[in-house]
């Protein structure tokens, strides 16, 4: 997504989409950002600054303190979280058993932490868990680039005798 200046700002698994091919497709630009040109616009659009699902959400986002908006490293942390669910069947802080997560897991967040690596089957293989990790660092300027991410899930998924291959695609 980051190869077009557009950050998505609520990646999480229920926004993304298999098709019939298997070809993941991101939905739900509402919290999107547009970031520089686009198509021969030249201004920049925020939709909103609030963050989307707290479970996904960049700490920055969910803080006080005033940044520089749009930030693509959250999406790089909703990423991380989206891996840690698909890899794990698990939602990020699913040790949280709360009916409103959301006091609990901003507390945590507040207090340094970021979600855990689940226990149990399926198990996540080191290297995952590495870049999970990676993607999850509280402080947005130690996670990977989109770049980083992308060179990632290539070359894991070619060392695994799958083949995989990213492309934008703006569907209206």
């Amino acid at each position: 997504i980051h190869s077009v200046p557009v950050v998505h700002g609520d990646i999480t698994g229920a926004n993304i989409l298999i098709d019939e091919g298997g070809q993941a497709k991101l939905i739900d630009f509402g919290l999107s950002t547009i970031v520089r040109p686009l198509f021969g616009q030249s201004h920049l659009v925020v939709t909103s600054i609030h963050p989307g699902a707290i479970r996904y959400a960049a700490p920055e986002l969910l803080s006080e303190e005033v940044f520089d908006l749009p930030l693509k490293k959250c999406d790089i942390y909703s990423f991380g979280c989206v891996m840690l669910q698909i890899l794990s069947g698990r939602y990020p802080w699913s040790e949280i058993k709360s009916l409103k997560p959301e006091f609990p897991i901003l507390n945590l967040i507040s207090q340094g932490r970021s979600p855990q690596r689940p226990g149990g089957y399926p198990a996540i293989i080191d290297s995952d868990w590495d870049i999970i990790q990676k993607c999850l660092q509280l402080r947005c300027e130690l996670r990977p680039s989109a770049d980083e991410v992308h060179d990632f899930v290539v070359h894991r998924h070619s060392s695994s005798g799958q083949s995989v291959s990213f492309k934008f695609v703006v569907d209206c």
